[in-house]
């Protein structure tokens, strides 16, 4: 259809203007504060994950990962590290013990090290029911193909050119499962799967590549037809491999969900969660308690075969809507399923062709914003809407190009209907979407640029926060939601928002001096009354989750508002600065002086670094020389400079009984006034 060949060359279009008008905003606001340069970098770790209830001795890998002062996980475990064999002293390997508890919640978790230096990025790392088996360095042909156990997953890592090759034993009319996880797991791995008889032939409809909902991974479901031997290959659909191109193969009769049915459920309450995709229909439902908790985003569900296997888990999104499922039939308006104002509804194109009718009472001269999507949840489906008055005339249609998102103010009061069908006439049971109707709100959204920093005992870390605003400039509470130990709260006032791409603040976090050196994670919380209501939002780091896994267009939404943070030890000298004037005027100098409080017998030179100078101010970085304790460092403000206020930090690094040491001080303020 016409309209499928607009949307894709739509699509990337925008994609390339966000990219530009993202890079044109970043060089123009102020900078987040730098990455660590002395901070761990993990690559992928191996073997990517483990089965609960069991120990697992995993190798790290990676640069500066000496030093190792703990590992943090986002699933529960007792970690270790242990010391034998000089473990610990590599920089550039690491063994950590993992005991998992058998209840553990399967799905995708991450883990993070922290060293003497500051904290690592994030790796995803899986939690199975499933026995694990390490794959073999002789599988690529099918004579030389690795035996493995039923049902079981696979970790193993594409090499160029080459395909892996795994043998297994199938009875007649068995069914088996196979499921890739690869991109998913921010690997580079675009992963094709096929189904072998003994003699290296393709079963018929034994090939998956790209299968719906799975961000370019495979996965089919297939019934042996006799009894025998089989060959399941795995590679690349590029022919590519190497480092980053790991992957885990699940194979047994478990069932393949894509989506939670419905997509979203009321925080506070009970909901009976079914599930879309291909052979779930025996699949028992699963009664779910929704917490009422602000900070939870959603929920991982898994589904459970009768044979007690368990799929991959699928995302079920908390709202604060009623929410509702679709009644078939619904193709006309004299079906059509009604929606309550301000509700949601989930719905599924369940052949090609298919349509489903909504239909909804709006107030005259109120804003309402129709959103009919299924990407945000997990779901393959691209839809077009289009929106219909009570006689039937079309009012308003979803741009191809685009989400169906329309923004709508009736011009009178009463009965509307919403018209929706698949963007390319698609229909299956993959093919799941949702529809909300909502008044339009002001309101607010938190971010943070870095996701993980790293602060010494009693320190304080600098951390700018944005906030996109939608018709809304009243007064925000920032706060650290983290264990104890960590603490950080700062009131915005009311006020003009701050242009795009500037922050909103920038929140101090506080470490207390008693707290252990090692990995914590916190999330940065913003609390606002809008018209009347409590409005709390949860800080997200996911352009920065992204682009640690590849650019991964969907990375684990339980994973996108844990901050990493790594208290170090408190080091031998203490900074501090101040400016020698109260403001400052552009094309004028100004003069930071800095100075250092140090333990007894620490004399070492102390190199400095600034972060946080805004566009248009350039320092003179000057040394702390061995034995002096200030320094005054010249700042150069052009013309051009903006009238406003940055945090600026000075960090400060030194030698101190063989090792470097690093100190950052508490930020002050450059005020600029014309």
């Amino acid at each position: 259809m016409n309209r499928s060949n607009h949307h894709s060359r739509g699509r990337g279009f925008l994609a390339v203007l966000l990219l530009v008008s993202l890079c044109l905003g970043e060089s123009l606001a102020q900078k987040p504060p730098p990455v660590n340069p002395q901070a761990p970098v993990l690559k992928s770790a191996f073997p990517l994950g483990m089965q609960r209830g069991t120990t697992l001795d995993l190798t790290l890998t990676g640069s500066n990962l000496a030093e190792p002062t703990g590992v943090w996980t986002s699933f529960p475990a007792k970690t270790t590290i242990p010391s034998d064999g000089n473990n610990g002293k590599d920089n550039g390997k690491l063994v950590v013990r993992l005991e998992v508890p058998k209840d553990a919640p399967i799905g995708f978790h991450a883990i993070r090290l922290a060293t003497r230096r500051g904290m690592s990025n994030l790796r995803l790392f899986c939690i199975d029911d499933l026995p694990q088996v390490l794959e073999s360095a002789t599988n690529h042909t099918p004579e030389t193909a690795q035996a493995v156990p039923l049902p079981s997953v696979v970790v193993g890592k594409a090499d160029a050119e080459t395909s892996d090759y795994f043998k297994f034993h199938a009875t007649a009319g068995q069914r088996l499962s196979f499921e890739i996880l690869g991109r998913r797991l921010g690997s580079q791995f675009d992963p094709q799967l096929q189904l072998l008889d003994s003699a290296g032939r393709e079963l018929k409809g034994g090939y998956s590549n790209d299968s719906p909902g799975l961000q370019t991974d495979a996965r089919l479901t297939y019934t042996f037809k006799t009894v025998g031997d089989y060959l399941v290959a795995v590679r690349d659909v590029r022919y590519q491999g190497g480092e980053d191109f790991h992957y885990r193969l699940r194979i047994g009769d478990f069932p393949c969900a894509t989506t939670t049915l419905p997509l979203a459920a009321k925080r506070g309450g009970k909901v009976s969660v079914r599930f879309a995709g291909p052979n779930v229909e025996s699949v028992a439902p699963v009664e779910v308690t929704t917490p009422n908790d602000p900070t939870v985003e959603s929920l991982s569900v898994a589904p459970r075969g009768a044979n007690g296997l368990f799929g991959w888990p699928v995302k079920l999104t908390l709202s604060d809507l009623a929410e509702a499922l679709e009644q078939e039939p619904n193709e006309d308006k004299t079906k059509a399923n009604r929606i309550a104002v301000p509700g949601a509804i989930t719905a599924r194109f369940e052949q090609k062709g298919d349509s489903d009718t909504f239909v909804f009472t709006l107030k005259k001269g109120v804003k309402y914003i129709l959103d009919t999507e299924g990407a945000n949840f997990g779901s393959p489906t691209e839809v077009y809407a289009t929106l219909h008055d009570a006689k039937g005339t079309q009012l308003q249609a979803s741009d191809p190009n685009k989400a169906a998102r329309l923004e709508f103010t009736p011009l009178a009061g009463g009965g509307y209907t919403l018209r929706v069908e698949h963007l390319h006439l698609w229909g299956g049971p993959d093919e799941v979407y949702r529809v909300a109707v909502t008044p339009f709100e002001p309101g607010f959204d938190l971010t943070v640029a870095l996701d993980r920093f790293n602060v010494e005992q009693g320190g304080k870390l600098s951390l700018p926060i944005l906030a996109p605003r939608r018709d809304f400039d009243g007064p925000i509470e920032l706060s650290v939601l983290g264990p104890k130990g960590i603490d950080g709260k700062l009131a915005v006032a009311a006020g003009k928002a701050p242009p795009p791409n500037q922050p909103l603040g920038t929140l101090i976090v506080n470490v207390a001096p008693d707290l252990p050196i090692g990995p914590y994670a916190f999330q940065v919380q913003g609390k606002a009354t809008i018209n009347g209501k409590t409005i709390i939002k949860i800080a997200n780091v996911q352009a920065a989750i992204r682009q640690e896994l590849g650019n991964l267009p969907h990375p684990p939404s339980n994973l996108l508002t844990a901050i990493g943070l790594a208290v170090t030890e408190k080091p031998p000298f203490a900074l501090a600065a101040k400016f020698d004037a109260a403001s400052y005027q552009p094309g004028k100098p100004a003069t930071l002086i800095v100075s250092a409080t140090r333990i007894p017998g620490f004399t070492a030179e102390i190199a400095l670094s600034a972060a946080g100078l805004p566009p248009g101010v350039t320092a003179m970085l000057k040394n702390i020389p061995a034995n002096q304790n200030e320094i005054k460092i010249s700042l150069t403000l052009t013309p051009q400079t903006k009238v406003g206020q940055a945090a600026v930090t000075i960090t400060g690094k030194g030698k101190h009984q063989g090792r470097d040491v690093t100190a950052t001080g508490p930020p002050v303020m450059l005020v600029i006034k014309k």
